[in-house]
């Protein structure tokens, strides 16, 4: 095997500390019938189609929770902020998809709470904390079942479970989560959960899983993570309307863990930064946020192509001659080491365009770096196989080098550069996620440092201006 690291620039050194020698998201069921909105009789529940396939794939991180990992590259029409659904001078009602696409789901509360088809305006049911109401899929019906194993019956829904409390919350998939919850059945003929809450309690279990549960001498990075959060919110609201919510609760948007995840000092992050988002030329921007940058942010046309926004520019994370801000982050600096055979089997499950007649067969014989940006991200790689010759660009590099651990997350970063010794591929490299926009462990570094909020998101989005968009 051969694996080269030519390079059309050098980028020795581009990551501190010596850690590198050069650089570093089945069928459908049936469709709804129009005309029917009520309950329908128990004895036709055996006529409709069986469940289908799982296909929802959760993301997640392990170990400590590090700040988010923004992978996929967004759609040409999500690199820009849309701002239809937002209305300045209201505080925003958000749709966050919880449960996407289950043959199931179980819901319960944490006092008295109510179990009501939207349909009808039928009250199937009222329950006592810890009450669990069971809803499966039947193609275009939601099967309900109370407490006991009582059999509701079919239904049409939406269904909806609130609390009968105001500071009553509701339990989904082992969270709690403030506001109400929207059971449906989406045109997959599988069960979507949608959390349904205004936008500042939502960000109250945004925040803390993540930028950390910084202490108050850090209260300034929260401030920071909470005005883009809430500006990434706003800005996007409606963005998956066609499943029927605004926003995913995974690393797909914003990590939402809901009621278990608040923070005190967060929430005082939250409140005294209340209906202030970062504009641009009088526009919510695209709050682009990731990990680490170790040492520069990416600009994003580098990363994701298409045109430049001249807030989302490469920046260096440093001031006055200061170290790296994001320096204390413990993915600053990475290595990843894969034998041969790992790396193929990885490559042979990950790498795009295989071709399929040769299942089952995978010789990889080269790897060479083609090119990068100029923050030292590697842009085009080449793997040559018995396959042929893929190339891969940005986020699909850090999907096909999986690491060799439980799980094979992604690679962290594009900030790398590859070593071969006997038999072995070394990749060294520095940050975690597409490095754009701001920098949360820099951000937190900043903070450290005695750095405002405000001086913080206008180090990581220059030329934006704060606003507070309602009280």
């Amino acid at each position: 095997m051969r694996i080269s690291t030519s390079n059309k620039r050098n980028t020795k050194n581009r990551v501190a500390a010596g850690a590198m020698a050069g650089s570093t998201a089945g069928s459908t069921a049936g469709a709804r019938p129009d005309h029917v909105h009520r309950r329908v009789p128990i004895r036709v529940r055996s006529a409709w189609w069986p469940a289908l396939l799982l296909v929802l794939l959760i993301l997640g991180c392990a170990g400590r929770p590090l700040p988010s990992d923004r992978t996929a590259r967004p759609a040409p029409s999500e690199t820009a902020p849309t701002t239809g659904a937002f209305k300045p001078g209201q505080l925003p009602v958000i749709r966050i998809g919880l449960l996407v696409n289950r043959d199931s789901a179980s819901l319960t509360g944490t006092g008295r709470f109510r179990v009501v088809d939207r349909a009808s305006g039928e009250v199937i049911g009222t329950s006592s904390s810890g009450q669990i109401w069971n809803m499966q899929a039947k193609g275009a019906w939601i099967d309900v079942t109370a407490p006991g194993g009582a059999v509701q019956g079919l239904y049409t829904g939406p269904i909806d479970v609130g609390p009968l409390a105001r500071e009553g919350r509701i339990k989904a998939a082992d969270r709690e989560y403030r506001g109400s919850m929207e059971v449906v059945s989406n045109k997959n003929g599988k069960l979507t959960v949608v959390n349904i809450l205004d936008v500042e309690n939502y960000l109250r279990g945004v925040v803390p899983p993540e930028i950390g549960k910084l202490k108050e001498d850090r209260i300034e990075a929260l401030k920071a993570q909470a005005i883009a959060a809430r500006t990434y919110t706003v800005s996007n609201l409606g963005r998956r309307k066609a499943l029927g919510f605004d926003l995913y609760g995974t690393v797909a948007d914003q990590v939402y863990h809901g009621y278990g995840a608040e923070w005190p000092v967060a929430d005082r992050a939250i409140s005294e930064t209340r209906g202030m988002i970062a504009t641009y030329e009088g526009k919510p921007i695209a709050a682009q946020y990731s990990s680490t940058c170790a040492g520069e942010t990416e600009s994003i046309e580098d990363a994701w192509g298409g045109d430049p926004i001249p807030y989302l520019r490469s920046v260096r994370d440093r001031d006055r001659g200061s170290d790296d801000f994001c320096s204390h982050s413990p993915v600053y600096t990475w290595r990843v080491e894969w034998n041969k055979d790992t790396l193929e089997n990885i490559l042979s499950t990950r790498l795009p365009g295989l071709d399929p007649r040769k299942r089952g067969e995978f010789d990889l014989r080269g790897i060479s770096i083609k090119s990068r940006s100029s923050t030292g991200r590697v842009q085009l790689l080449e793997i040559k196989s018995n396959h042929g010759t893929a190339t891969l660009r940005s986020g699909q590099i850090r999907s096909a080098l999986r690491r060799p651990v439980r799980g094979q997350p992604m690679l962290r970063s594009t900030k790398f550069d590859l070593r071969f010794r006997q038999n072995t591929v070394v990749a060294e490299g520095g940050g975690y996620g597409h490095g754009i926009g701001m920098c949360q462990f820099g951000a937190i570094g900043m903070a450290g440092q005695g750095y405002k909020y405000d001086r913080i998101l206008k180090h990581y989005y220059r030329g934006i201006d704060l606003d507070r968009v309602y009280n």
